[in-house]
């Protein structure tokens, strides 16, 4: 349902109706009981005139003794260079007594108006040359019983993509408005978006409909009245539960970016035919193993490792056992190495992310019967919905007790196909991995592991003894892949070259003035990691670092390229050699760096907790608050600061965006969650405080 392909490409026009009630009276005296003046009716329809202008719109309402909304509103719809409309009346509203009772705004003179509110919106929907010369319409209705023109039943029975009129009312159909609440609420709210209080994901050229419906609904909520028993809520046109109006063009989103990036294509393009649990961003992010300098999908660098490569790729290609185990310390590479060959392998994912994979010394053939999840945050019953998925179920397929085991291999049976191909990633990030573990997963491994197998079983995670009956099974048959047992010199190489190919774009290290520098400085990164040709490491004795090599290291080049650049190769090799040996203590390196910005640690921190696919702004100010210090006072995070801490942190962080348009946030690797929930105010803990 979108149109246009940008903020100001629509013709956008607005009729903002405040209509007062001249006093009656009786033989001179006011009449007791007539309906309220609303005098301030004309400045609540001014506020919110005021603020569409922010989003585009031009005013064509002007407001006269003798106008009639009628005849305004007629015009607009009628006139052929408005695309995008918003009809905002704030008035009274009365039902008709007789006939189809239907909702009529009062006019100046305290009478109704000749056309009910359902006949503007017949006027749009109606139009016998074609609705689409019709402008998109919203009506803002602050009247009472302004519910009856958001539910008419003939409008709710036209198919959601052929709607033209759109209505965010008031009140319910039999119910009263209140002290111009939607007005203030729908100006406070616009108003929000504009001004950065409020946001939608940057990937959304324009702000649901929805989401605006639900943030005046929480407005105008606020303003309730319990001691005067004057409650009030919103109503709004009503849609099927399997329908979406993402693509409304009311509101253009003013924090949209146009899509520039390998990544946004792929996620405008295919994510949406992806299923949800797959998660494409994590499998292509860590494919290209460029994440510490935020360079998306651009270029692949991943490196090395090329014999699990050639092992993994040729059990993809379907040699070996059912049942293969990818396992190592946190940072050593599992989802980087997953991450390419899914890439390579997956039919929706091959074509856009060839140059994350080209250069693998072998690669893995397309495989349409391949269903990939990543686990991190998600419980048995949703990696078993999203596989059933994948493998072809409808929703309609899913017992009433949830997919099992043998359901699932029941769905990759088929005669004349290969066995399907199922990969699970991050399995010690799930949410009860020992639960997953024994009633999917043994299972699963064992049922692949069988004669004739339907399936093949390939699961990504730590070490950890809850997955000893796992590993047990894959060492068994010898298909463990174990990372951390890979020959120091093989990661030196390694190593060695990903970070000159790091060096070697977009940094002050590509010029030929400091190409030497650039060599010795990964030659010390690497030599520090692995312990070759460290100065400070005897030789022969194997280092084993907590954390990931390569993780360490990208990290460790984001924080370099802060620095002056070293042009002098003894200097760069020193430099490299500097590289703190754990993940933590190149996180606290770099806090330490930004001392002056207070709300990093505490946002970072709040982030550490957060579940499922992520937390949003609005709840993040109240839970970053908690981490502040004392002298930082009380009460929510202030949302400029949040949002700036939020860009400082941007290489931390992995986002995904909520059904209504919100960004969620979270940390982007456990090990970073895992230091900051030991350690949420600094290394030295809770004395800071």
């Amino acid at each position: 349902m979108n149109e246009g392909n940008g903020h100001g490409d629509l013709a956008r026009a607005a009729l903002t109706v405040g209509l007062s009630v001249a006093p009656q009276y009786e033989d001179g005296v006011p009449v007791l009981d007539a309906m309220d003046a609303l005098s301030d009716a004309p400045s609540h329809a001014a506020s919110v005139s005021e603020v569409l202008r922010g989003f585009g719109y031009t005013e064509r309402w002007q407001p006269g003794e003798a106008a009639d909304p009628n005849e305004g509103i007629r015009k607009a719809v009628k006139c052929g260079d408005t695309q995008v409309l918003v009809v905002h009346v704030v008035a009274h509203g009365r039902l008709a007594e007789t006939g189809e009772r239907r909702l009529h705004v009062v006019g100046r003179d305290g009478k109704n108006l000749d056309d009910p509110v359902s006949a503007w919106i017949g006027l749009i929907e109606n139009h016998g040359n074609g609705s689409r010369s019709r402008p998109m319409t919203l009506f803002i209705l602050d009247l009472c019983h302004s519910g009856d023109a958001a539910t008419l039943a003939w409008h709710q029975e036209m198919r959601v993509e052929n709607r033209r009129a759109w209505v965010i009312a008031a009140s319910g159909r039999d119910e009263k408005a209140f002290d111009f609440r939607l007005s203030r609420a729908t100006a406070a709210v616009l108003r929000a978006y504009l001004d950065g209080n409020l946001r939608v994901d940057a990937k959304y050229q324009h702000i649901p409909l929805s989401t605006i419906a639900h943030e005046i609904d929480r407005a105008v909520t606020e303003f309730d009245t319990p001691a005067k028993g004057l409650h009030q809520r919103i109503e709004a046109s009503r849609i099927p539960l399997t329908a979406s109006i993402d693509g409304l063009p009311f509101f253009p989103n003013p924090g949209y970016q146009d899509p520039g990036s390998i990544l946004s294509v792929v996620d405008a393009g295919i994510a949406s035919m992806l299923d949800e649990a797959l998660d494409p961003r994590h499998f292509m992010l860590r494919g290209a193993s460029a994440e510490p300098l935020e360079r998306g999908l651009g270029h692949g660098y991943f490196r090395g490792r090329e014999a699990e490569v050639h092992a993994l790729t040729s059990w993809l290609n379907g040699r070996g056992p059912g049942f293969n185990l990818v396992t190592g310390k946190p940072g050593v590479g599992k989802s980087a190495l997953l991450g390419v060959l899914v890439c390579a392998a997956h039919p929706k994912l091959r074509a856009e992310t060839q140059t994350l994979w080209s250069s693998l010394p072998v690669k893995p053939g397309l495989n349409e019967r391949l269903a990939v999840v990543h686990a991190r945050r998600r419980d048995l019953a949703q990696i078993t919905d999203s596989l059933a998925r994948q493998m072809g179920a409808s929703e309609a397929d899913r017992p009433a007790g949830g997919w099992e085991t043998h359901d699932l291999i029941k769905l990759a049976q088929s005669p004349l196909c290969e066995p399907f191909t199922l990969v699970i990633d991050a399995l010690d990030e799930a949410e009860k991995p020992d639960d997953i573990t024994q009633a999917l997963l043994l299972p699963l491994a064992r049922a692949a592991l069988g004669q004739n197998p339907s399936l093949r079983l390939l699961v990504g995670s730590r070490p950890n003894s809850r997955f000893a009956a796992l590993s047990e099974l894959a060492e068994d048959t010898g298909a463990v892949l174990d990372l951390d047992c890979a020959k120091p010199y093989d990661v030196y190489t390694a190593l060695l070259q990903y970070v000159q190919d790091l060096l070697a774009i977009d940094t002050p290290y590509e010029a030929r003035g400091t190409a030497d520098a650039a060599i010795a400085l990964a030659a010390g990164i690497a030599a520090r990691l692995t312990g070759i040709n460290d100065p400070t490491w005897p030789q022969g004795k194997t280092r084993l670092p907590e954390w990931g090599e390569f993780l360490v290291a990208g990290l460790y080049v984001r924080h370099v390229l802060t620095l002056p650049t070293e042009r002098d190769p003894e200097r760069a090799r020193t430099l490299g050699l500097a590289v703190p040996m754990e993940l933590p203590d190149l996180l606290e390196l770099d806090l330490a760096r930004r001392a002056d910005q207070p709300y990093l640690r505490p946002v970072l921190a709040a982030l550490a907790h957060a579940e499922g696919r992520g937390m949003p702004e609005r709840t993040l100010a109240h839970i970053a608050a908690a981490f502040m210090l004392p002298a930082s006072g009380s009460g929510p995070m202030q949302t400029a600061d949040m949002q700036e801490a939020l860009t400082e942190a941007r290489f931390y962080l992995r986002r995904d965006i909520d059904t209504d348009g919100t960004t969620l946030y979270r940390l982007f690797h456990e090990g970073l969650a895992e230091r900051l929930r030991a350690y949420p105010y600094g290394p030295q803990g809770q004395e800071q405080a």
